[in-house]
């Protein structure tokens, strides 16, 4: 982005944001009349400026700085089998695949000035992509979070993607959007012109005034990034709104093709309009806690569930009387859906029952709601006031 210091005719200074592609020579002509207070100018390219409102918090990409890594801190991770199929990696960026074992994904401080962190994809063969293999990276946004869009109606709002991206591989890269049936796609490409480079791309997207759209509590639209995948997905035609599940073009890149290729991004930013801003950078706590709706767990950041032994910040408590009434253990944020739960016995990295007072013990979910959980023991115990501590991992991710 270029900035340009102007003077209106009435003395006040004003900043003009500017794509880096417009020409030094550029001709602008102001509106005729003042914006509102808090508006800015923009320009569609030409040279025509016109007012708009700031929006307070443009990007719908939630940790699309890569800076939350819940689940595998900075570990590699290698999707190593079928049932590890469209999962996540990073917190809210995950992967989809056809083949085990092909690439590995991990948080890394390779970075762009400005930022801290990228997620940063190997791939681990030579693999030559069949006819029906796919092998994708995505981010999918709450159809509540993007419901302003209009998308599936004749209101439909154009929205421009925008990232730092860094490969081994130069040339055309394939991205789109999606639906959360993956019966409406767009697909776009964007070019990486020098290997091993951070480079900075916006892409944009008229709005689909067709087809379904969530605007619930389940994805409203899947953005995603091609890394590979086979002919039967390739688009008929880019920059067009397809009734097809299509994300590859002709010519696209395919990181799994050579062993070692890497690839990289992150500042990732979704908003409304045909205009990049630069990334909304949101702190380390504001950023947890927009994770946490969709996946939460009890350790303390940096020690990964399932591997540590860490007891936690906080646990799960299960309690049995002779009536059996339940604990309640409140989240930490409200979740999208009541979640799924994976326990382990506190300063235990497994699963399973906990042996107390010479029984085994196992905890029992009696109430699961968006803000907390109620757990009792099925067996075990005769005395008042007993009770087991649990770790937790909680999973409300979109699907």
């Amino acid at each position: 982005m270029s900035e340009l210091n102007l003077t209106h005719s009435n003395g006040n200074k004003v900043k003009l944001t500017t794509p880096d592609t417009l020409a030094a020579s550029k001709t602008f002509k102001l509106p005729n009349a003042d914006g509102s207070s808090g508006e800015v100018l923009r320009t569609d390219g030409s040279g025509a400026l016109s007012f708009a409102s700031v929006i307070a918090h443009p990007n719908m990409v939630i940790n699309g700085g890569m800076i939350i890594s819940q689940r595998y801190y900075t570990n590699e991770f290698t999707p190593s089998s079928s049932s590890n199929n469209n999962r996540f990696t990073l917190d809210m960026m995950r992967y989809d695949m056809s083949q085990s074992s092909k690439f590995k994904v991990q948080q890394v401080t390779d970075s762009p000035a400005g930022f801290s962190h990228s997620m940063k994809v190997t791939s681990l063969s030579s693999y030559t992509s069949g006819t029906s293999d796919y092998f994708l990276l995505q981010n999918f946004i709450e159809g509540l979070n993007c419901a302003r869009l209009g998308w599936g109606t004749s209101d439909a709002q154009t929205v421009t993607l925008s990232f730092y991206v860094k490969s081994s591989i130069t040339g055309v890269h394939a991205c789109g959007i999606r639906n959360k049936d993956y019966n409406r796609s767009k697909t776009e490409t964007y070019t990486i012109n020098n290997a091993n480079t951070w480079e900075y791309k916006t892409v944009t997207f008229t709005g689909d005034t067709s087809g379904s759209w969530n605007t619930d509590r389940n994805s409203g639209l899947k953005i995603n990034f091609d890394i590979g995948s086979g002919s039967g997905f390739q688009a008929s035609s880019t920059g067009t709104w397809l009734a097809t599940n299509d994300f590859i073009t002709s010519n696209s890149v395919k990181i799994v093709g050579t062993n070692g290729a890497t690839w990289y991004i992150t500042g990732l930013q979704l908003q409304v309009g045909d205009i990049a801003t630069p990334f909304e950078h949101r702190d380390f706590t504001e950023e947890i806690i927009r994770c946490e709706r969709y996946y939460q767990n009890s350790f303390s950041y940096g020690n990964i569930p399932g591997t540590s032994t860490d007891y936690a910040d906080s646990v799960i408590t299960t309690s049995w009387t002779d009536s059996n009434i339940p604990f309640a253990n409140p989240f930490k944020v409200e979740m999208r859906v009541p979640p799924s739960v994976t326990l382990r016995p506190r300063g235990s990295t497994t699963t399973g029952r906990v042996n107390h007072a010479g029984s085994d013990v196992v905890a029992s979910a009696q109430q699961i709601g968006t803000k907390n959980i109620a757990y009792i023991a099925n067996t075990g115990g005769s005395s008042a006031g007993q009770f087991n501590a649990y770790t937790y991992e909680l999973f409300a991710d979109l699907d």
